[in-house]
């Protein structure tokens, strides 16, 4: 599994469409930045993955979840993997940290780095990114997931 942190406003999907390639480029460069610090030997993956793309934020643009996730698996291709077509299986939420306890977060099985890195983002930015990629296992297929 890979994961990293950005610490910045995800691009949607409906201005994505219409950034500039210096845009792009630098979203994808502050991407694959990210991954190499939380994952200094990581390489292409090759296999079905799942991917999960979580939006935290202290301001509410109103950016919605599927909307926030295309634009990150696009930037994602040749960094982590070859194409986003090997992610199978996706996960995109918002979490609004001024309205939602942090406290209700299953952070296990995350490193001590990646959650201290985490809830120290929560109280100094507006908006920070946490991104999961990694081999898809099909018992990650879930239903009737609002049961505790």
């Amino acid at each position: 599994m890979n994961c990293l942190i950005l610490k910045r406003q995800p691009p949607t999907f409906n201005a994505w469409k219409k950034a500039t390639v210096i845009k792009k480029d630098t979203y994808k460069a502050q991407l694959a930045e990210a991954l190499e610090t939380y994952n200094p030997s990581y390489n292409l993956l090759t296999d079905e993955l799942y991917g999960k793309v979580y939006h935290f934020f202290n301001e509410d643009l109103k950016i919605d979840a599927d909307n926030l996730s295309k634009p990150l698996w696009d930037s994602l291709k040749n960094i982590l993997f070859n194409d986003d077509y090997q992610v199978k299986l996706r996960h995109a939420g918002s979490f609004n940290l001024q309205k939602n306890d942090i406290t209700i977060l299953n952070l296990s099985g995350l490193s001590g780095e990646v959650i201290i890195d985490l809830l120290d983002a929560f109280e100094t930015e507006d908006h920070v990114l946490y991104v999961e990629c990694g081999r898809l296992h099909y018992s990650m297929f879930t239903f009737n997931s609002e049961r505790p």
